[in-house]
C-alpha cells in the first residue's frame, strides 16, 4: 500500500513537472493550476536555449545634477556586479534591481512587433509606461548606491545611458573582431 502511494505521488510529480517544462498546449492551460504548485522551486528558465538566446552586453552608466551641475557619467552596473560577487557565501541580489530593469526597459511584446511590422501600431501601441517605470527604478538606484559623491549631496535629477554591445555570434566567436563599438541610448533627465 505504502509503496503504491510512493509510486503515485512520483508518477504524478513527474507528469507535472513535464507539464510545466513542456510548450504551450491546451493540456497545459488545464492542469496548469495543478502543475503550478513546483513553483518556484522546480521552475525552467529557457532564456538560454531559447529562439533569442542572449546576443549583447548590456549596461547603464548615469550622471547626476548636483547643485545645478551635471557630473561625469558613472557606471552603476559594475558596481552591482563588483558587490555581488564580493561574498560567495551570502551574496547581496543588488545586481538584479539592475539587470531586471534593464531587461524590463528593452522587453518587447512578440505581438506588438508583429503589429509594428505590418503598420498596425494604433493595434498595439508600445506600453511606454513599463519603461519610464524602468527607467524610474534604475534612477533612483543610482542615487541612492552612487549619487553626488558626497554624503551631504543629494542629486535632483538623474540621466541614464544604456549601452549595448553586440556579442558575435557562436559560430564566430573565434574569428569576430572584438573592438566592436557599442550603441548608447540616453533617456530624459528624471526629477527626484
Amino acid at each position: 500500500m505504502l509503496a503504491a502511494l510512493g509510486l503515485t505521488l512520483v508518477a504524478t510529480f513527474g507528469a507535472m513537472a513535464m507539464v510545466l517544462a513542456g510548450p504551450l498546449t491546451p493540456i497545459k492551460f488545464d492542469v496548469g493550476g495543478a502543475a503550478s504548485m513546483l513553483n518556484p522551486y522546480f521552475s525552467q528558465n529557457w532564456q538560454l536555449f531559447a529562439p533569442d538566446p542572449v546576443s549583447d552586453e548590456r549596461g547603464v552608466i548615469a550622471r547626476f545634477e548636483c547643485n545645478g551641475n551635471a557630473t561625469d557619467w558613472r557606471d552603476i552596473t559594475s558596481q552591482a556586479i563588483v558587490r555581488t560577487q564580493g561574498s560567495r557565501f551570502f551574496p547581496p541580489r543588488e545586481s538584479r534591481i539592475v539587470s531586471s530593469a534593464v531587461l524590463q526597459r528593452f522587453a518587447e511584446d512578440d505581438l506588438t512587433e508583429r503589429l509594428l511590422k505590418k503598420h498596425n501600431a494604433d493595434l498595439a501601441p508600445p506600453d511606454e509606461r513599463v519603461r519610464r517605470q524602468a527607467e524610474e527604478v534604475l534612477a533612483r538606484y543610482a542615487a541612492l548606491t552612487v549619487g553626488c559623491g558626497r554624503d551631504d549631496q543629494r542629486p535632483t535629477a538623474v540621466q541614464l545611458r544604456f549601452v549595448t554591445k553586440a556579442l558575435p555570434p557562436w559560430s564566430q566567436r573565434g574569428s569576430a573582431p572584438r573592438d566592436a563599438q557599442p550603441s548608447t541610448i540616453d533617456s530624459a533627465w528624471i526629477r527626484l
